[in-house]
C-alpha cells in the first residue's frame, strides 16, 4: 500500500466514525428527552402571580470607587 491509499483510509474510518458517534448521541439525547417526566397539564397554563423576573445591577468601576460602603483599610 502507498501512503496516499493509507492516509484516505485514515479520513474515510475517521469521518464515518465521527457520524456514527454524532448519531448514537442524537438518539441518547432523544431517549433521555423521552424519558424525562412531563409536567402535569394544569401547570402548563397556569401563570404563578408571585413571579418577578430578576434583573442584574450592573456595576461600574466608578461606582465602586466612590461608592461610601466600601472600607478601603
Amino acid at each position: 500500500m502507498d501512503l496516499v491509499s493509507i492516509f484516505s483510509s485514515i479520513v474515510l474510518v475517521t469521518t464515518i466514525a465521527t457520524l456514527v458517534l454524532a448519531l448514537a448521541a442524537y438518539f441518547a439525547y432523544k431517549l433521555r428527552e423521552w424519558r424525562k417526566p412531563k409536567p402535569a397539564a394544569e401547570n402548563k397554563t397556569h401563570i404563578d402571580e408571585t413571579f418577578e423576573p430578576i434583573f442584574l445591577k450592573r456595576h461600574m468601576l466608578s461606582d465602586l470607587l466612590h461608592d461610601e460602603h466600601v472600607d478601603n483599610s
